[in-house]
């Protein structure tokens, strides 16, 4: 008796670069991006500020997601707009939770919260402000000292006695 074969997912169209740098229209059944897995990274997106969380609900890890944006300009100008929607987004619920908190009345039911502590909130708030609002970006290294000048000449003049030149 032969084995059923599952049922194929529908197709659905996608535009793709081909080789020779023109567009071409390609099928897809949701393993390669789409216009539906777009549809579902911005939306995400759009709700909570999190790329990891937008990039999940689109099915594809996030450093795929960030090389399309590289790539495609109008992907890119989209998660813009889906980035400042979501970040205005969350600095009014953190408002208006942090409020509700001080006066002891319960947060609007019709305005829920993404499923994150408010510690998440404040730090996809201070990742994404110089990205939205403008200004200097995120430093992750501001602790780091400066190497030894000293160290640093001897470490080139190390190379360049690997190399074989003379200094």
């Amino acid at each position: 008796m032969p084995k059923p074969t599952p049922a194929a997912a529908p197709a659905e169209a996608s535009i793709r670069r081909a080789i020779n740098n023109q567009t071409k229209l390609i099928r897809t059944t949701g393993k390669r991006w789409s216009a539906r897995a777009e549809a579902a990274f911005l939306e995400t997106l759009a709700a909570t500020a999190n790329v990891s969380a937008a990039a999940e609900a689109a099915g594809f890890s996030t450093t795929a997601i960030y090389r399309r944006r590289l790539n495609d300009a109008h992907f890119a100008a989209r998660w813009a707009e889906a980035m400042e929607v979501g970040y205005t987004r969350l600095e009014c619920l953190a408002i208006e939770a942090g409020a509700a908190a001080l006066s002891g009345t319960p947060l609007g039911a019709g305005k829920p919260l993404p499923p994150m502590t408010a510690a998440d909130v404040l730090n996809l708030l201070r990742l994404h402000q110089a990205g939205v609002r403008g200004g200097r970006a995120q430093r992750y290294d501001w602790r780091r000292a400066e190497p030894d000048i000293e160290d640093v000449r001897a470490e080139i003049l190390r190379r360049v006695a690997v190399m074989g030149g003379s200094a």
